[in-house]
């Protein structure tokens, strides 16, 4: 064959696809539905933004596709129950978050075929959700929030001059919690900071612990968890009574008055969810999905640092995501 006619029979190939390609870009999604598990309202933004990415994708809420969704659950307790209600409408996919949600769903549903997708996980390959990040060979998927801890233990160090002994309330129990602590010893370990643990088994727990934050800590760490949603008010307040500088994971918190938030953007990780379910719905299988990393976001409240007499550095300013005055 010489040149000219396979360049010719190329060009009439790419026309004959192109038309069919366009056409299935356009094509109207079938019907689909779409159960939500989500226990706290901090990621309600999160249900949001998966909606809205949906949308923008061509499923449209009460059009061609139906979601399945309580609102925030408040309780562990109650989770169960939405998850059985979810399967008697025979959803397409179940959107389930934070790790305790979906280790309860995944339960829920053993010896099912439906599809999960989680947010956000610690360490989805140590919870067993997942076989590995990059194959995760079964019916789950996501996105994980791994190495948070170790860049946050970091920022908070920039903030808190000559940092080497912080407060970390902890529940044992509480299986995020557990998780996550994994990372933060590392961390600490590392920076050689010693951790001074308040252990609390039960919300009655809560309030003694925060009672007691010892006077020689240079600030406290709030490990992510569902468990803290209820504690924003009393949490805050005790840090700065205190005046200890408190790092958490949500810009919420950040604005309620903690010093700093490294951590999730709850609508942003709803958008990120969108397009992983998008694909699920289409008909690829969570299996060959590899789990996706969320991006961190950090915000600093200028006002609680004046309060608690912080300077901040400007170079940690200069790289904040979200600055409060």
């Amino acid at each position: 064959m010489n040149l000219s006619r396979g360049r010719l029979l190329i060009a009439v190939s790419l026309l004959m696809v192109l038309p069919a390609a366009c056409e299935d870009r356009t094509e109207k999604p079938r019907k689909a539905v779409v159960g939500i598990v989500n226990v706290t309202p901090v990621l309600k933004d999160t249900v949001a933004g998966l909606k809205a990415g949906l949308a923008q994708l061509g499923y449209q809420e009460n059009d061609n596709i139906r979601y399945l969704y309580e609102g925030p659950l408040g309780s562990m307790d109650k989770v169960d129950g939405a998850v059985k209600r979810i399967l008697a409408e025979k959803p397409d996919l179940i959107v389930s978050l934070t790790t305790p949600v979906t280790l309860t769903v995944k339960k829920a549903t053993q010896g099912m075929d439906v599809p999960i997708l989680f947010a956000p996980a610690a360490d989805p390959v140590g919870a067993g959700l997942v076989r590995s990040l990059k194959a995760p060979e079964g019916r789950f998927t996501g996105i994980y929030v791994g190495g948070a801890g170790i860049k946050a233990l970091a920022w908070l160090a920039k903030m808190v001059p000559g940092l080497h002994r912080i407060y970390v309330p902890f529940n044992p129990d509480d299986k995020a919690m557990v998780l996550t602590m994994k990372d933060l010893k590392k961390a600490a370990d590392d920076r050689k900071i010693e951790m001074v643990i308040g252990e609390c088994h039960s919300n009655a727990d809560v309030l003694t612990v925060l009672k007691h934050i010892p006077v020689d800590v240079q600030a406290v760490w709030q490990l992510p968890s569902p468990f803290w949603g209820a504690y924003l008010e009393p949490f805050v307040a005790a840090c700065l009574n205190d005046k200890k500088p408190l790092k958490t994971h949500s810009a919420d918190w950040a604005r309620a008055g903690a010093l700093m938030s490294y951590g999730l953007n709850a609508e942003a990780m709803g958008e990120q969810l969108s397009h992983l379910a998008y694909k699920i719905l289409k008909g690829t299988s969570p299996a060959v999905l590899p789990v996706e990393r969320a991006r961190f976001f950090l915000a600093v409240n200028l006002k609680t640092a004046g309060l608690i007499g912080l300077q901040i550095p400007d170079a940690v300013l200069k790289q904040a995501d979200e600055i409060i005055r």
